[in-house]
């Protein structure tokens, strides 16, 4: 599973979150989540992964929808390639879930 500075880092690039205290909140974590993990080596909490699956799903929902409904072939596959990213990332967090509970 990537370190939690990655997820952040994929999410910020993708847009989906402008900070790394939007980010804490994203996770339904304190604003402080992604300074206070990274500065004491910790990983990612299995609550916080739930919530990166839930969040993750929503977003390809939208984006899938905003897809549909754009005519720019340009911007169709710069959707579909952000939900390709977002697939592979909710998929790491299933299995790392998986592993956690096992």
């Amino acid at each position: 599973m990537r370190k939690l500075e990655e997820i952040y880092k994929e999410i910020h690039l993708l847009g989906i979150v402008t900070s790394g205290r939007e980010f804490g909140e994203w996770l339904n974590r304190s604003e402080s989540y992604l300074s206070s993990s990274k500065s004491r080596g910790r990983r990612i909490s299995t609550e916080a992964l739930l919530a990166l699956v839930s969040n993750v799903s929503e977003v390809i929902d939208s984006t899938n929808e905003a897809s549909v409904l754009c005519s720019d072939k340009s911007q169709i596959m710069e959707f579909q390639e952000g939900i390709k990213a977002l697939k592979i990332l909710e998929n790491e967090a299933w299995t790392e879930i998986w592993r956690r509970v096992r």
